[in-house]
């Protein structure tokens, strides 16, 4: 199914641009490398809306855009709430997998999606890894122990991260990226409210403009294949396997970084491979 390979492909390039963000992160704030990235790839997104731009400027279809925006800053917001408040081993899982979940519900229940039997287990394995691959049970310095706050922040946060899937979904490919541009402009004026107010200055990222480039751009890529298996459907397929992506950021963090890969989390990673086939796989 062409919509399972370009989910799979945009979850991929989330993926990269996490781990490349995660780095940068580590030599700055991660409010300020999100900004950043957010900046260079609404740059990068107008660039493109420029040279394959859409049937019409003035078509309300694009405002969906603003919707996806402020959905998916609150989502951003929210994560790093939750993450300040509590372990990432509890608001990780129930992001990702809201996001994930959410859409999918949507598209079976409200849209009336129709999957096969080999493809809805492929989705109901493919949360499974999410939840798996996003565990950890690694010390987090600075994290706080507010359990019940960081649960409802990542509640929240996952809503938010859906509303955001369901926002773009609803946009044709007559509208092609631009709807994409709109919510990156909504979410840097969300967001980098925020960091003025907590006094950050884009000086703050002088020592990582090349990750916060590389991020933002990659970032920005996943974003454009996302939209596009959205557009094609099913939705839940595309949510589903778009969420996937927390399982390259463990790879790559494996060996480049040799960080520790647990058990569960192999066993995730093998999930999600056989996920990614069964959902695939010609109904």
């Amino acid at each position: 199914m062409l919509t399972a390979v370009i989910a799979t492909l945009g979850a991929a390039l989330y993926g990269v641009a996490d781990f490349l963000g995660g780095l940068a992160s580590r030599k700055s704030t991660a409010l300020g490398v999100t900004v950043g990235g957010q900046v260079v790839g609404m740059l990068a997104l107008l660039a493109v809306s420029l040279v394959i731009p859409p049937a019409s400027w003035t078509d309300p279809v694009l405002l969906w855009g603003i919707a996806a925006g402020l959905c998916g800053g609150t989502g951003v917001l929210c994560l790093y709430a939750g993450l300040a408040a509590g372990r990432m081993s509890v608001v990780a899982p129930i992001t990702a997998s809201l996001s994930a979940a959410i859409p999918a519900a949507v598209g079976l229940i409200f849209r009336g999606e129709q999957l096969s039997a080999v493809g809805a287990t492929g989705i109901a394995l493919a949360l499974v890894a999410v939840i798996i691959v996003s565990l950890t049970d690694e010390p987090e310095e600075g994290a706080g122990k507010n359990t019940r706050a960081a649960l409802l922040f990542a509640i929240l946060s996952g809503i938010g991260f859906s509303g955001a899937i369901l926002s773009f979904s609803q946009t044709p490919a007559s509208a092609a990226f631009v709807p994409l541009v709109i919510s990156r402009f909504t979410a840097i004026v969300v967001l980098g409210s925020i960091a003025l107010v907590r006094g950050m200055r884009p000086s703050s990222l002088s020592n990582v403009r090349g990750l916060v480039l590389a991020t933002g751009l990659t970032d920005a890529a996943a974003n454009a294949v996302q939209v596009t298996a959205l557009r094609i459907g099913p939705l839940a397929v595309a949510s589903v396997l778009g969420a996937l992506y927390p399982v390259l950021t463990v790879i790559l963090a494996r060996y480049i970084l040799h960080e520790r890969l647990r058990g569960w989390q192999r066993v995730g990673i093998v999930l999600a491979l056989v996920a990614v086939v069964l959902t695939a796989w010609p109904a």
